[in-house]
């Protein structure tokens, strides 16, 4: 089975709200992490620093805490080596999340989500409220969102709003051949602007070009390229129809991401990342260099403790057959 190459579509900015509205990310799987992950420790620190003097330059610092059967429990972040906020997750007896609570280290409620589903398992509510154990200030929705769905299960309308009348909208889903996903179109509450997103895809489904209008203005345009392991390889990225930058990417047996590379309409390279990597037995990646051109900039280490289990490839159990799927074929 081909491992669906998901942590790196957040470039795909146009496919953000495609992949939000359906997948909730909270299993080890979603993190791309094999075997039975009990806690990581993520630290990313500029790279003129050393592990021993590190602590004023981080840039990044949590720690993930997961349960035996691989769902997230909590996320811990760090200020300065101490321990700040703490995200904490809850979930259904059917893995779905439910509840999603960050607090301060005193145990003060920063910030409560909860997220309800319909009979067939699909997401239908998401409700955010701010500091709802405050005494000082009322609470404060921050977001309500409600996700209609057609009779095939597919998402339709995403109606979102909150106490900032600025950021209240609503999102509509269309389909083309094969249910998938061709446009979405958004309207606002507080101006006239409509914006559309339009898709274009591959005879394997995979997008190819996705196009942003706003009032049926062409503003922005991306394309795409995908290997068989349907992975990333190609982006060309459009101002209104002038191609503005091209990104080629390039991947290790793992998936894991080797090299990032942009460059302008004046063949000029803009972007020239390189990834260098060290795993454990798993293949999880312990530390990752990170190389701008041919100087070291970023280095993240992660220190990964794991359950006592025998089948790492527990990790890739088909939810519906149970059956143990191999990373590859």
């Amino acid at each position: 089975m081909k491992r669906k190459f998901w942590l790196w579509i957040g470039v795909l900015c146009c496919l953000s709200w495609e992949v939000k509205a359906q997948e909730i990310a909270h299993t080890t799987n979603d993190f791309n992490l094999m075997g039975y992950v009990k806690s990581l420790r993520y630290m990313k620190f500029e790279a003129d620093t050393t592990i021993k003097n590190q602590r004023a330059s981080f840039i990044e610092d949590y720690q993930l805490s997961f349960s035996d059967n691989r769902l997230l429990e909590y996320r811990l972040n760090f200020i300065g080596g101490n321990a700040d906020r703490k995200t904490s997750y809850e979930y259904n007896n059917k893995r779905q999340l439910i509840k999603e609570t960050i607090t301060e280290q005193d145990g003060k409620v920063v910030s409560l989500t909860t997220y309800t589903y319909n009979n067939i398992g699909r997401l239908v509510t998401i409700k955010e409220i701010s500091y709802p154990n405050s005494k000082g200030a009322a609470n404060k929705v921050v977001r309500d969102e409600l996700l209609t769905y057609n009779t095939k299960g597919l998402l339709v309308e995403r109606s979102i709003s909150s106490d900032n009348k600025n950021a209240n909208k609503l999102i509509k889903y269309y389909y083309g051949p094969a249910d998938s996903l061709i446009s979405t179109v958004t309207t606002y509450q507080r101006n006239s602007n409509v914006d559309k997103v339009v898709y274009k895809r591959a005879f394997n489904n995979l997008v190819v070009e996705c196009a942003r209008y706003r009032n049926d203005k062409l503003q922005k345009k991306e394309t795409y390229e995908w290997d068989d392991e349907a992975r990333l390889i190609k982006k060309d990225v459009y101002r209104a129809n002038k191609k503005i930058l091209s990104y080629t990417y390039t991947y290790d047996e793992h998936d894991n991401i080797l090299s990032e590379v942009a460059i302008d309409d004046k063949e000029v390279k803009t972007i020239e990342y390189y990834y260098k990597y060290e795993k454990d037995k798993f293949f999880n990646w312990t530390k990752r260099s990170v190389y701008d051109a041919n100087d070291l900039k970023y280095t993240e280490v992660r220190t990964i403790e794991y359950f006592d289990k025998t089948h790492f490839y527990e990790d890739l159990k088909d939810a519906n057959t149970g059956r143990i799927l191999k990373d590859k074929e």
